[in-house]
């Protein structure tokens, strides 16, 4: 059946590479292969009109306006009623059968009497915070509550997300609906690690913004521990985010400063996506330290690239790996973290073994699959199918 599926991208304030960014592309991209009756219009904001315009040739792209080019300065404008009524404006006057917000940030103003589905990846930034009765919790636990109640329909990336959105909002009257990121295969490609990282080495991999959340420190410190019963080096991608109050990056450089690791731990930040699949597809393995994910891309990402992965057991990350990885319990014990990296290094899963699971994983996120649970969800929401199926 031919929709006009209006797809907000407004939550894009810069022209940079990010999950939160890939994730809405994906959903254009996977319902552009399944369904080639939906009218898809894309909503941006002007400074990135024609780099999607280029990329998204066949389907109408509006630009809204982006008030001033200092981000700082965007945040707060947004919030102004005026602006969001002409933004609103600007959207409903496209005429969409339903519009969906793969993201929301402050940039972004939410239609009112509009079919719409909005996402809300995860609580992370709620659940970061240690005192769960100070105001700061309770004011972003009422701005989460608040965001739900906009709308009758919320997806979600996994049932860990699905639960906890449910915690915070017990009296919430619409339909929650767990629909995971795809994740394609990495293409492989020719690029030469030893031109990356200028070592023929073995390594162990790790990819992630440098926040502290992510943990990166515990890696290091595991690393640390049995340098010198292994030949590999460590290898880290990720933004600094030396923006943030939250970013771990410096205390990562401060410990491996302090214990003479500039020998045996790289790292990168803003490399090419050539360089990034070159490094995952020749690791000896890929370990993830995070404490806390809406889903957890990465590893799946490694495993896809039939390498072994580590994961820590917080939050999705069982869940999107499938239980299909090697997993240590305490997530901040570098001392737990290195005897399960001798472990598996010593014990290296078969080829088999590793092929068996990509190929679970490459069923379970296919791009196609993931693009027609969300078709099921725009027929539910517009009356194709009256049956509420919450659970899907």
């Amino acid at each position: 059946m031919s929709y006009k599926v209006g797809i907000d991208f407004t939550y894009i304030l810069e022209d940079e590479v990010s999950g939160i960014r890939k994730y809405g592309e994906e959903i254009v991209e996977g319902i552009s292969k399944v369904n080639k009756d939906y009218e898809i219009v894309l909503f941006v904001n002007d400074n990135l009109y024609e780099n999607f315009k280029n990329k998204y040739s066949n389907y109408k792209v509006v630009p809204i306006k982006r008030w001033f080019k200092n981000v700082r300065y965007i945040k707060r404008i947004n919030n102004v009623k005026i602006v969001k009524y002409i933004k609103k404006k600007k959207i409903e006057k496209e005429k969409c059968d339903i519009i969906l917000y793969p993201y929301i940030n402050k940039n972004v103003s939410i239609v009112d009497k509009q079919k719409k589905a909005i996402a809300i990846l995860d609580l992370i930034p709620l659940d970061e915070i240690a005192d769960k009765k100070s105001v700061e919790y309770e004011k972003l636990k009422k701005e989460n509550v608040e965001l739900m109640n906009k709308s009758e329909y919320i997806v979600t990336l996994s049932e860990y997300s699905k639960k906890r959105l449910m915690e915070i909002n017990p009296n919430y009257k619409g339909e929650i609906t767990v629909i995971p990121s795809s994740i394609e295969k990495l293409e492989k490609g020719n690029k030469k690690v030893v031109d990356i990282i200028k070592t023929e080495a073995p390594y162990i991999f790790n990819i992630n913004a440098f926040f502290r959340y992510k943990n990166q420190i515990t890696l290091v410190k595991a690393f640390n521990e049995i340098k010198e019963k292994i030949p590999h080096k460590l290898v880290l991608v990720g933004r600094p985010e030396l923006n943030s109050g939250k970013s771990g990056y410096n205390e990562v450089l401060d410990y491996i400063e302090k214990n003479n690791l500039k020998d045996r731990v790289t790292i990168l930040s803003y490399i090419t996506d050539e360089d990034r699949n070159a490094l995952f597809y020749n690791a000896d393995l890929f370990v993830t330290t995070s404490l806390g994910e809406g889903f957890g891309r990465t590893p799946v990402e490694a495993a896809l690239c039939k390498i072994p992965v580590i994961s820590t057991k917080e939050t999705a990350l069982p869940e999107a790996t499938m239980n299909e990885v090697f997993y240590y319990e305490n997530a901040i014990d570098e001392k737990e973290l290195a005897n399960k990296i001798l472990e598996v290094l010593n014990n290296k899963p078969s080829k088999e073994k590793l092929e068996e699971i990509a190929k679970k994983l490459e069923e379970e996120y296919n791009l196609e699959k993931i693009a027609k649970k969300y078709m099921k969800l725009i027929d539910r929401i517009l009356g194709r199918n009256d049956t509420k199926n919450a659970k899907n």
